[in-house]
């Protein structure tokens, strides 16, 4: 079905505590992103409960064939690992092994609880440091909305951290390949936190995006295809480092995840 992005709107705060704020909506017709000014996450203890941890690596601990889940999520050096604050650093090398639907190691956690599109009220939130992109693509999934069980092959909403930029991709269609894009915001820098915030309640998905430091902030509304309510669907977060499986050891993602709720 034919797609629309329905407006654009952008604005600087006046105080540097301003932080800008994207907010995307993702209905049964609709995705909208708004922003609005907010304030970054304070550092906390990140909890693993109710994850599963997919590794770069296969049930032998090896760098390559078929990524092993630890279920429920551990810390698991040097993949995921423990700062002194309470937060969690991820690294998800380019050598690594993979999942069977994708060609990129990763780093992630998968919620182990389901929920339904368009039915209830479903939250995730959490606050990033970029530290490292990969060579290749430069390009970081960091949350997702991901369909689980017969559907465990399907992506509903990806959102992408890329040289600066902070977007998002929509699935078309359930069964057929292909997305719509949206760009939140640019200019994002590295080693600074920033914040996202997705809202799955009712008849609605909805997706936002604190900046910190630039101030700025915008909104666009994507319209979606309607099959996808009541797909069985889950979250994902953390170091989906986009750069094919090779031979590198040093080249990745890397990403610090410094407050993280889910329900």
């Amino acid at each position: 079905m034919s797609q629309r992005i329905a407006r654009f709107s952008s604005r600087k705060a006046r105080s540097r505590r301003t932080a800008g704020v994207l907010a995307a909506v993702l209905a049964a017709g609709t995705l909208l992103v708004t922003a609005q000014g907010a304030s970054a996450q304070p550092a906390a203890t990140v909890s693993l409960s109710g994850w599963k941890l997919t590794l770069p690596v296969n049930s032998s601990g090896e760098q390559s064939g078929a990524s092993v889940t630890k279920n429920p999520a551990v810390v698991t050096a040097p993949w995921l690992t423990r700062n002194s604050s309470g937060t969690l650093t991820f690294w998800a090398p380019t050598k690594g092994a993979t999942t069977p639907n994708s060609a990129h190691p990763r780093t992630e956690l998968v919620r182990t609880s389901d929920f339904t599109a368009g039915s209830g009220s479903h939250t995730l939130s959490s606050d990033v440091t970029m530290q490292q992109l990969p060579a290749g693509s430069d390009d970081i999934i960091i949350g997702q909305i991901h369909g689980s069980g017969s559907n465990s092959s399907v992506p509903l909403l990806m959102l992408h951290y890329t040289s600066g930029r902070v977007w998002v991709a929509v699935r078309k269609n359930p069964d057929v390949a292909g997305t719509d894009t949206a760009t939140l915001l640019e200019g994002v820098p590295m080693n600074q936190a920033f914040s996202f915030h997705i809202v799955a309640d009712g008849n609605n998905l909805t997706s936002s995006v604190a900046v910190t430091s630039t101030g700025e902030s915008a909104s666009k509304t994507i319209a979606l295809n309607s099959s996808f309510k009541g797909m069985a669907v889950r979250w994902q977060v953390g170091d989906y480092q986009q750069t094919d499986a090779n031979n590198s050891a040093t080249d990745g993602g890397r990403l610090t995840v410094n407050y993280l709720t889910a329900n």
